[in-house]
C-alpha cells in the first residue's frame, strides 16, 4: 500500500478530496486518511511540520497500516536556479542540522554506518520523473536536505549547497526516509518549490504556496492511476 505524507493540510487535502470510501482513523494527534484513489488503497497524512512530526507520522504510518512505499509531498525551496512550482524528486535526502563532526563524523552523518546522504527507491524516484516530464512540469532529479529550519538566507541555502549538494531544502523529507530505511520501507519525496530559500523567501512561499501544493497533487494521482 502507498502512504503518502504531507506536513502541513494545503499539502494533502487535494489528494484526500480524490479518495473514495474514505476512512478516518486518529493516533494521538495524527489523523490518518485511508481510502481508494483510482482504485487503489491509499492512506493519507498530515504529520505536521518538522523533523520529530514527520518521522513519528511514517513509523505510525507503517505500524498501523504495513505501508511498503511512501512518498512525501509537498512544497520546498529550491536553489537559486529552480523556478517556483520547478518540480523536484529525491534522488538522495539528508538532515543538514545533524552534526556530529566533534565526533569524528561528517556533517550531516547519522552514525558511522550510515552515511549523511541516504540514497531514495531508484524505481520510485524514475517513475515519478516521468510523469512529471510527461505533463509538462520542469523537473529536477537530486538531493533534499532537511532540517528543523525555514531556509530564508542566501547565505544558509548557499551553505547546504556547498556541503550536501542539494537542490531543494525542507523540514521532513529527510527524517521520513531516516525511519523508512530502518523499515525497509521505499521511499521518495516529491516538492515543488515555493521559494529559493532566500532572504525573500517567506513572501514567496505564501505566493506560490498553492499552486505548487496542487502540481505535486496532479503527479501524484498519475502516478497511483498507472501503478
Amino acid at each position: 500500500m502507498l502512504g503518502i505524507i504531507g506536513a502541513m493540510e494545503i499539502e494533502i487535502q487535494g489528494i484526500e478530496k480524490l479518495l473514495d470510501d474514505a476512512v478516518e482513523s486518529q493516533s494521538g494527534e495524527f489523523r490518518f486518511t485511508k481510502g481508494k484513489l483510482h482504485g487503489k488503497d491509499v492512506v493519507v497524512c498530515k504529520c505536521g511540520i518538522g523533523k520529530v512530526n514527520s518521522s513519528s507520522a511514517a513509523a505510525l504510518m507503517w505500524e498501523k497500516f504495513r505501508v511498503d512505499e511512501i512518498i512525501n509531498i509537498g512544497v520546498a525551496g529550491g536553489y537559486r536556479t529552480l523556478k517556483q512550482c520547478d518540480t523536484v524528486i529525491s534522488s538522495y535526502t539528508c538532515e543538514h542540522d545533524f552534526d556530529l563532526t566533534p565526533d569524528g563524523l561528517k556533517k550531516g552523518q547519522l552514525s558511522a554506518d550510515l552515511p549523511a546522504l541516504i540514497k531514495c527507491d531508484d524505481a520510485l524516484v524514475k517513475k515519478l520523473e516521468d510523469i512529471a516530464k510527461s505533463k509538462g512540469y520542469p523537473v529536477s532529479v537530486g538531493v533534499i536536505a532537511s532540517g528543523d529550519q525555514f531556509i530564508a538566507s542566501n547565505a544558509v541555502s548557499q551553505r547546504i549547497t556547498d556541503e550536501f549538494g542539494a537542490i531543494a531544502y525542507d523540514m521532513e523529507s529527510g527524517a521520513i526516509n531516516h525511519v523508512c530505511r530502518m523499515l525497509g520501507v521505499k521511499f521518495a519525496a516529491l516538492r515543488s518549490i515555493s521559494d529559493n530559500g532566500t532572504d525573500d523567501a517567506v513572501e514567496s512561499f505564501y505566493t506560490f504556496l498553492t499552486r505548487a501544493a496542487a502540481v505535486c497533487v496532479d503527479v501524484i494521482s498519475e502516478y497511483v492511476k498507472n501503478a
